[in-house]
């Protein structure tokens, strides 16, 4: 993780001391177990605050409703305001059990590819500002052991995470980003050589003549429902070969992407090769940001799978999104061979506990040394290939 950056500062009043700026921003804490009590306070500050799409409210009320009922998860929502009552930090946690304790979480568990806390843009705040607010939040009910944070971003779109400041440990994976030009011709120059790009349009014939190809983005409910419907099959088959097919909970996943493309947060795209989806790719915005949920592809015939119909895809995304003047695409956390083509910033996240109780102090050094040797096998191209291998003969 990179070094501790300094205290944010206010734009407004910068020579003011931090720890002045801080007590008046946090000036009271309470925390929401009802997502109807935080919507107002989340609302008042998700129209200014800089944060990814993946903690606003509608994203995360979707999830919580679906996907999250399933896992009984209860929301540990932190809302602080400053002395003059204006909300200045909503922090979207969940109250989960490691074991025989309790911890707070942030809520999305693995759909949300980056987590961050929603502060007010002129917050000016420190390490132990931060550290402050989460053990006062802890004081009320219900009671946890700790903050376990993951996959935080040291900063998003030049904002730097109030969070940094408090700590933590490189995350086991890094998100994958690229920037956009304005030219898509020029962002393809810059990420294909003329070899690669000759094969790529060469599989693109291929797939052509096989059936007509063209790039759709879903428009209607029955346009989501087919591209959604198409996604879940394909993401299914793919675990099965993977031998994950247990850890993918296909009912509550489409469930939760159901009603998320319901209320237009997610944007839907897919590759169709004559009438059949070929490849689906869904992704969600903020500001001038798109980021990458996720993408899967017919990998069941094989004629079809040797045209790389997921990258073809991706390409068809990219220019849609240059088109439209967004100037950052990521493709989410975790290694991928797909990525390396589109994506050639690696973002480096990171993970933080902050024990709150006498228990969860030696509950933090497990986490972390769990994280650890997580991240030790995922660098290792010879122990995770191993790890792969294993899982496909045991699936």
């Amino acid at each position: 993780m990179p070094s501790a950056p300094a205290p944010l500062r206010s734009r407004q009043s910068s020579a003011r001391p931090a720890s002045i700026d801080a007590a008046r921003a946090f000036a009271r804490c309470e925390v929401l177990t009802d997502m109807d009590q935080a919507r107002a306070p989340w609302s008042e500050l998700e129209a200014c605050a800089i944060a990814t799409p993946y903690q606003s409210f509608a994203f995360l009320n979707a999830w919580l409703a679906t996907i999250g009922r399933a896992r009984r998860v209860t929301p540990f929502i932190v809302v602080a305001r400053d002395d003059s009552g204006r909300v200045s930090a909503v922090l979207p946690f969940a109250r989960m059990r490691v074991g025989p304790l309790h911890v707070a979480e942030f809520l999305g568990g693995k759909d949300a590819n980056f987590n961050m806390g929603l502060f007010h843009p002129d917050l000016s705040v420190s390490a132990v500002d931060v550290v402050d607010l989460l053990r006062r939040a802890a004081l009320g009910a219900p009671r946890i052991a700790g903050f376990n944070l993951l996959n935080q971003p040291a900063q998003w779109q030049d904002f730097v995470n109030p969070m940094t400041s408090a700590g933590g440990a490189p995350s086991p994976s890094s998100g994958y980003k690229t920037g956009l030009s304005s030219d898509y011709a020029a962002w393809l120059g810059a990420h294909y050589s003329r070899e690669a790009h000759k094969k790529l349009r060469k599989k693109a014939q291929r797939l052509n003549a096989i059936g007509p190809v063209r790039h759709c983005i879903a428009r209607d409910a029955a346009e989501a429902r087919e591209v959604l419907s198409a996604y879940a099959a394909q993401k299914k088959a793919r675990m099965r070969e993977l031998g994950l097919a247990g850890s993918f909970d296909a009912s509550h996943n489409s469930a939760f992407l159901a009603q998320a493309s319901d209320a237009g947060l997610i944007e839907l795209h897919a590759l169709y090769c004559g009438e059949r989806i070929v490849a689906a790719f869904g992704g969600l915005a903020r500001a001038d940001r798109f980021c990458g949920m996720f993408i899967s592809y017919d990998g069941g015939d094989p004629e079809i799978a040797r045209c790389s119909p997921g990258e073809l895809l991706l390409n068809e995304v990219v220019a849609h999104l240059i088109q439209r003047r967004f100037a950052t695409f990521d493709l989410g956390v975790g290694e991928a061979r797909y990525k390396a083509h589109c994506c050639e910033i690696e973002e480096p996240l990171f993970d933080m506990f902050v024990a709150t109780t006498f228990v969860g102090r030696g509950l933090g050094p497990f986490l972390h040394a769990m994280r650890r040797a997580k991240r030790l096998v995922k660098q290792s191209p010879v122990v995770w290939g191993l790890i792969g291998r294993l899982r496909r003969r045991i699936g």
